[in-house]
């Protein structure tokens, strides 16, 4: 008989560990599959005020994005700097390796790998950029074929209204 109730306290212990465990393992695979922050892409644009500003831009199912008519492959070295400069061309830049920074009117933008920008700040002031990391800096530049620049913010949603 006591041979009978260990066995089942040690199955019924076994259970409870497993509960738990399983309990655990399904809660990390719930946090792993949820909603984290969406992806955006800072776009930089001129202000009515002649200054480069940033804004974010939701990426989702609704985002309508530009034409693009040609794709170039870009290295900076580290450490590199351009000084207060417009945009050259309306433009996404994708960054695939290395850090940078750019300042704009409300200060520094730090872009990562993996990050996202929509140059669109043809005129006025302009903002600087800068290689932040140790290693080079490798980036898609993807150029829009509608080169007509938009001043101001196109404000929460109007990314996908614009067209």
């Amino acid at each position: 008989m006591r041979v009978a109730i260990r066995w089942l306290t040690a199955a019924a212990m076994a259970g409870v560990c497993l509960t738990v465990w399983g309990a655990e393992v399904s809660r990390n695979r719930l946090e792993a599959q949820s909603a984290g922050k969406p992806a955006v892409i800072k776009r930089i644009y001129t202000g009515t005020d002649g200054l480069s500003h940033v804004e974010d831009i939701p990426l989702n199912a609704n985002t309508v994005l530009e034409k693009i008519a040609s794709v170039e492959t870009r290295i900076g070295q580290p450490g590199r700097f351009s000084d207060w400069h417009v945009g050259p061309q309306r433009q996404y830049i994708i960054n695939l390796s290395g850090s940078g920074q750019l300042e704009v009117a409300e200060g520094k933008v730090d872009l990562p790998p993996g990050s996202m920008e929509f140059i669109d700040d043809l005129t006025g002031k302009g903002h600087t950029t800068r290689i932040t990391s140790s290693e080079n800096r490798v980036s898609i530049w993807l150029k829009f074929e509608d080169q007509k620049q938009h001043i101001g913010p196109l404000g929460a949603g109007a990314a996908s209204a614009r067209r």
